[in-house]
């Protein structure tokens, strides 16, 4: 069963567990406001796990957005069962992710969003920020302005399972992994997402893949990112191995 945990006011983790054989969990986010959203959705397969644990927190069908950082399995692949269900609910993309992907893939029209848009959802306030290539090309972030919440989808990972949040600096782990791994392709993309992601002033990193990040460990992630360099082949490589 998923667990639900309140990571700020009215904004909650809903971790779905790994999937057999993944060394990581995967999460999405709820905003619980008068226009409630979806940050990422979780797996096609989880998805009747992802709507009874939203139902324990509001109706789903009265969602009004579900933002796509990327489009990805784990990011993204329920997204139609959650629009099929709640009837007035949007797709929100980039605009190389809506023109290019989810105005194929999704069973609405997205919308399609840049650095200048907000979203009003009520008391949160939704920003975005475009970040290509960290890590597809269609990527963007997205932030609650009320709460300083930035929701980094696939930056500050960490492997493993670990509490709903925590303060501790485990940024060596989190490098590790970006060294095994291999998800950033350009170390310039990556400082621009960095920089974007600075500017926000965060309090809290709500990160896609383990534990989310908060309180004094927000900076000491950031500077682990901008000191080392975690972009181009790495010890794993699909490309390699696909030859």
């Amino acid at each position: 069963m998923a667990t639900v945990d309140e990571i700020a006011p009215d904004i909650f983790r809903i971790n779905l567990g790994a999937m057999p054989g993944d060394p990581i969990t995967t999460s999405f986010f709820l905003i619980r406001d008068e226009q409630p959203t979806l940050v990422e959705t979780g797996y096609r397969k989880t998805f009747d796990e992802a709507w009874e644990a939203v139902s324990r927190l509001l109706d789903p069908t009265s969602l009004r957005y579900v933002v796509v950082p990327h489009l990805e399995g784990d990011e993204s692949g329920a997204l139609n069962h959650f629009l099929e269900r709640a009837p007035h609910a949007r797709a929100v993309g980039s605009p190389i992710g809506s023109a290019v992907n989810l105005s194929d893939f999704a069973v609405r029209e997205p919308l399609a969003v840049d650095d200048s848009d907000a979203f009003d959802l009520g008391a949160h306030r939704l920003r975005f920020l475009v970040t290509p290539y960290v890590h597809q090309w269609d990527s963007m972030l997205a932030y609650d302005e009320t709460t300083r919440t930035v929701f980094c989808s696939d930056v500050f990972i960490s492997l493993g399972g670990g509490p709903a949040m925590t303060d501790h600096d485990e940024s060596d782990a989190m490098l590790d992994a970006y060294r095994m791994i291999g998800i950033f392709p350009s170390k310039r993309h990556l400082d621009s997402a960095l920089d974007k992601i600075q500017a926000t002033n965060p309090a809290t990193l709500a990160c896609h893949h383990g534990s989310v990040k908060g309180g004094r460990s927000v900076q000491g992630y950031l500077r682990a990112m901008r000191e080392n360099d975690v972009t181009g082949l790495t010890e794993w490589n699909p490309m390699v191995e696909a030859r």
